[in-house]
């Protein structure tokens, strides 16, 4: 493996590793705690957590390593290898695009929910909606990392 493809190598398995392991951190523990609340705890609890910095890298790491990975897909020379840091891409992109698109407007959405005006309703559909975007940028996390780990394993 040249030096180019290695460093592009190790960049996507970092970036996807980082992104898999944040997801995986929520999806164990931080969600599971958040539904178990009563909706005033629930918002309350969500309004004080600051996710104006992770929403933002979670795009835009998820796009930069699917940029990134493209280039080494260009740059190895077998086309078995090539089609897995392209798959690792799309991994990436379906975490971006998920927390950009699903997650982050649901979220900034809680941040303005009064804990006095209760809408059953509304919550429980958010929360869901939320749950299920949650869940496939974390699967999107991880095929990103197989699919790194495997096309380095076959470089």
């Amino acid at each position: 493996m040249d030096t180019t493809l290695t460093i592009l190598s190790v960049w996507v398995l970092a970036a996807s590793g980082i992104q898999l392991g944040t997801l995986w951190i929520m999806k164990l523990s931080i969600l599971p705690l958040l539904n178990g609340l009563p909706y005033d705890r629930y918002v309350s609890t969500c309004q004080r957590i600051d996710m104006h910095v992770f929403h933002p890298i979670a795009v835009w790491n998820g796009v930069i390593a699917a940029g990134i990975g493209v280039i080494a897909a260009i740059a190895t020379p077998g086309a078995g290898t090539a089609a897995l840091f392209v798959i690792g891409s799309v991994g990436m992109l379906i975490v971006g695009l998920t927390s950009e698109g699903v997650n982050r407007p649901i979220w900034r959405q809680v941040e303005k929910w009064s804990i006095d005006n209760v809408d059953d309703d509304r919550w429980a559909q958010k929360r869901h909606t939320w749950h299920l975007a949650h869940q496939v940028r974390t699967y999107g996390a991880i095929l990103a990392v197989v699919a790194y780990i495997a096309a380095i394993l076959t470089v």
